[in-house]
């Protein structure tokens, strides 16, 4: 399996705070093996796993427990490459979280981007890799950036329901409710932003919307030209993904987005050396184990999170999948 990826860029705003500091990040760098230059260069990616262990290690190295956090308030137009401009040029706040989410993916693997829009609107991050388990810091700053973007793209107007996530909380909780001026809750099954739907048609105050079609126009042909396309399971794996645990797809509905019969999606997957139970089951298990290193829950409260009717089964699934029962899993 290759390795996850993400572009070099989204690592410059995160060594450009470790320098606000007065600290020099390049011992972190030389420490990951990572070169300055690569983090001005919009073409190259680094593996997802050095992104995320900088961003742990540079949260001791400042001595900052709350770093990700503190990045996050500042991010700005240039923090995510072009996808900054992106948001910040959409007409619409409700354009500019859908054309980042529908743009992020091709830039960072490993990684379920979603936007979601009911009574209230949702924005959803979580790096789907369960092996990448040092990984608060970026967590905190993702969920703080989109923040700090909406605030940029709209002003003051923009206010928070609530903000969830998946770990455990460190620190003073007033150190997240004075931030996010919300509700923030912890050990939660993904990280989210929510906000009133009715603030979705809020035009933007920072960039002309004319940018906003060229840029997205830009990313989709890097994307085109970047990105390989994945076997069938691959993109079943990709819809799976984008669908709540609690309403799990079906292989008719998966079937339908990619143009196929159930039968033939069947025979495609049976011709990968796999099937929609395996993948589904996987999915599931995959979220289990987050919420097993990052939550106190219990094992039966995070069997029926992720879909199965009763812990025994979970119990058996996840010590075929993984070689240890669940309890053990937590223990080591």
């Amino acid at each position: 399996m290759a390795t996850p990826t993400i572009s070099a860029q989204f690592l410059r705003h995160v060594a450009n705070c470790v320098e606000l500091t007065g600290r020099s990040p390049a011992p972190l760098l030389a420490e990951f093996a990572i070169a300055r230059d690569l983090l001005d260069d919009p073409e190259q990616v680094i593996p997802l796993t050095r992104f995320l262990g900088f961003f742990e290690r540079a949260a001791e190295f400042v001595r900052n427990p709350h770093f990700g956090l503190h990045a996050g308030r500042l991010a700005g137009s240039d923090s995510l490459g072009p996808l900054s401009f992106l948001f910040l040029s959409a007409p619409t706040l409700h354009e500019a979280f859908a054309s980042f989410t529908r743009n992020l993916a091709p830039l960072q693997q490993a990684s379920r981007h979603r936007f979601l829009v009911g009574p209230w609107a949702t924005f959803e991050y979580a790096v789907q890799d369960s092996s990448l388990t040092e990984r608060r810091q970026d967590a905190e700053y993702s969920i703080g950036a989109m923040y700090s973007l909406a605030r940029q793209f709209a002003g003051s107007d923009v206010e928070l329901r609530e903000v969830r996530f998946e770990h455990e909380r460190v620190g003073d909780y007033a150190i997240y409710r004075d931030y996010f001026g919300c509700d923030v809750f912890f050990a939660q099954d993904c990280n989210t932003l929510s906000f009133d739907a009715r603030l979705l048609d809020l035009r933007g105050r920072v960039l002309s919307p004319v940018l906003h079609p060229i840029l997205e126009e830009h990313l989709r042909r890097r994307s085109d030209l970047n990105s390989p396309l994945g076997g069938m399971a691959h993109q079943v794996k990709t819809i799976i993904e984008a669908t709540p645990l609690d309403r799990p797809p079906t292989i008719a509905g998966a079937a339908r987005v990619l143009g196929l019969s159930p039968a033939t999606l069947h025979r495609r997957l049976q011709a990968e050396g796999t099937g929609w139970r395996e993948l589904l089951t996987e999915h599931r298990l995959m979220a289990a184990a987050r919420l097993l290193r990052n939550s106190r829950r219990s094992i039966s409260e995070i069997a029926l999170a992720v879909g199965f009717s009763e812990s025994a089964s979970f119990i058996r699934s996840f010590a075929r999948h993984f070689g240890l029962p669940p309890g053990r899993y937590r223990k080591q």
